[in-house]
């Protein structure tokens, strides 16, 4: 994961967003220190960067204190010098910041202390996940176990039960495997062997569900296929294209998605790329993008409800193109809505679901099945040197108090060789 940083924009600064874009890591800036807590607010950044210098009076300070209570998911780190370590081990032993660069920063060093620092923040996070999930869990053991209110209520779940549910999400609910074992079941009690004893009748019926199935059960190993593929390909992308190869992606992807966008009515809101990037290059890979397009808009289009707009939309921000793919977001089976902030690292390991359902209309436009789907997002965006993540933000665009799903993909602009 590339980390994405909140730059405290000054003359201190100039030289560490250099080497910033030189890493390729994604930023954003702010040129006063009283937009920096609207700034966090509304971006999901992993570190707050500043020189010491340019926090000096006791009030800033203080709301430093403010910022690390009320933004526990980002990591204060300071660039500091010889002249400032007083000021710097205050910040430190306070727990203000997390962790200090040293003037004259070198590339490797300031790397070295982000890539650290991206570790510890994961960690901490899910520490917290790990905690909350054991809690969860105890809480369903003793469900389960009450067996005194299971049988005053006359419940008929059990353990087992409980169980076959978790496989059923991960493999066998909706068409494919599971139901094509049906069918094969019923076609075995329902054939009727001739009286010569040669051949059997078999219900059209039966013969048209079984082959529905086999064609659902066929996606899914197609799809492990795709997935293996990807899972085993460790090649950092070195070809490069103009982003306007990416809109043609975006366009066949959602001709392809029409279909998909009709069972429940929703249309897709697509932004043109800025003019800003004209004369630029990304890594690109078509292939394996087009695998990623697919992904994030047929979660949005599932996610979604009746006659949503789902908005893709460009951005230029620094040295790098930004793609957010946006869609309301609502209730999950927890209480939470959307992606809520403790699992927005989650999302992407394998396996993992916010939600139980599936809903399987969509299952013949997809490519990865299984919880594979944004962990293989991300692993293809890895190999184009490409930053992702989603997180809930507040809807705009409605007068209502509400929140939407954004999912933001970074990639690095390169100036045309020539």
């Amino acid at each position: 994961m590339i980390p994405h940083s909140l730059l405290f924009d000054s003359e201190n600064t100039k030289h560490t967003a250099k080497l910033l874009k030189e890493i390729n890591y994604t930023f954003e800036r702010v040129v006063q220190f009283e937009e920096i807590a609207k700034a966090l607010e509304d971006g999901k950044f992993h570190f707050l960067i500043f020189h010491v210098a340019d926090v000096t009076n006791d009030e800033e300070q203080k709301k430093l204190t403010e910022l690390t209570k009320h933004f526990p998911q980002t990591l204060i780190l300071v660039i500091t010098d010889k002249t400032k370590w007083d000021t710097t081990a205050s910040l430190l032993k306070q727990h203000m910041v997390y962790d200090f660069i040293q003037t004259p920063i070198e590339i490797n060093q300031l790397q070295f202390t982000l890539d650290r620092s991206l570790q510890y923040l994961l960690t901490k996070l899910k520490s917290q996940f790990i905690n909350e999930a054991e809690n969860h869990l105890y809480r369903r053991m003793v469900e389960i176990f009450d067996w005194k209110k299971s049988l005053s209520h006359k419940e008929n779940e059990n353990i087992a039960s409980d169980i076959i549910h978790q496989m059923n999400i991960n493999l066998f609910q909706g068409s494919g495997i599971g139901t094509l074992m049906s069918v094969v079941s019923i076609l075995i009690s329902k054939g009727k062997l001739d009286d010569e004893g040669k051949h059997y009748s078999i219900p059209k019926a039966i013969m048209d569900l079984l082959v529905e199935n086999y064609d659902a059960a066929k996606s899914m190993f197609d799809s492990m296929s795709i997935s293996q593929s990807v899972i085993d390909d460790e090649t950092i992308i070195e070809s490069k294209e103009s982003p306007q190869k990416l809109l043609s992606i975006i366009n066949g992807e959602m001709e392809i998605l029409n279909e998909a966008l009709t069972i429940k009515s929703q249309k897709f809101n697509l932004s043109q790329i800025p003019t800003s990037v004209v004369g630029k290059k990304i890594r690109f890979d078509e292939s394996k993008l087009s695998y990623v397009i697919r992904e994030i808009l047929l979660n949005a289009i599932k996610y979604s409800r009746d006659k949503d707009i789902i908005y893709v939309i460009f951005f230029h921000k620094e040295n790098f193109l930004e793609l957010k793919v946006i869609n309301p977001a609502y209730q999950n089976d927890d209480g939470s809505s959307g992606v809520p902030e403790k699992y927005e690292t989650f999302v992407f390991e394998p396996f993992f679901r916010i939600s139980s359902v599936v809903d399987d209309s969509y299952a013949k436009f997809e490519q990865f099945r299984f919880g594979l789907g944004l962990p293989l997002v991300k692993k293809i965006l890895d190999q184009h040197q490409s930053n992702v993540q989603i997180y809930n933000i507040e809807n705009n665009f409605r007068n209502e108090n509400s929140k939407d799903v954004c999912l933001t993909i970074r990639f690095p602009l390169f100036d045309k060789e020539k």
